[in-house]
């Protein structure tokens, strides 16, 4: 009688059963470690649109009623003909601003800012647009951002920016405008 070389049937199913539950046992640990592997981008790409935001937003004047010609006088100070230029107390846009090109103070940012692929802003909000105006949702997708801004002493505004990537995190920004 001839010996054939080989396995016979039982065995391969064996193999491959055994074989199933090892792919089963690698795959349920390597799974987790690939989606863990986005945070670290999505963490940069957020600080980097919080730098970018609060540079944009720090750069913009203390009150709309602020000096913008070299800031030699600030609001709620007499000028050198002793009339007040009050500080507004309303925070905000002020009329016929409508994107960051237009915004004159830190204020005028406060609102929620959404991308193109999500918009949590409670149908409210405006779309991610850079200092010029151009939209930039499309490069921050699942990207929200809340800017909030409020007096924290009468010559200082505390501006807050919140930006949530979904399921990446939250991350918070906290900077601070002096009127000078």
């Amino acid at each position: 009688m001839k010996r054939s070389n080989g396995f016979t049937l039982v065995e391969s199913i064996m193999a491959m059963v055994i074989l199933g539950f090892a792919m089963v046992t690698l795959v349920s640990f390597l799974y987790p470690q690939i989606e863990r592997s986005a945070t670290p981008h999505y963490q940069t790409r957020a600080a980097n649109l919080g730098q970018s935001l609060m540079s944009q937003i720090l750069a913009r004047g203390f009150d709309n009623n602020s000096d913008f010609d070299g800031g030699q006088y600030r609001c709620d100070e007499p000028d050198r003909n002793g009339v007040v230029n009050p500080c507004s107390t309303t925070l905000g846009r002020d009329s016929g601003e409508s994107n960051p090109a237009q915004f004159n103070d830190v204020d005028d940012y406060i609102g929620c800012w959404w991308t193109d692929s999500t918009n949590d802003c409670g149908g409210s909000g405006y779309p991610l647009s850079n200092i010029l105006g151009t939209e930039i949702a499309s490069k921050y997708a699942h990207f929200t951002v809340t800017i909030d801004v409020s007096y924290d002493t009468a010559t200082m505004k505390k501006i807050q920016i919140k930006i949530d990537t979904g399921r990446y995190g939250e991350f918070d920004f906290t900077g601070f405008r002096g009127n000078y």
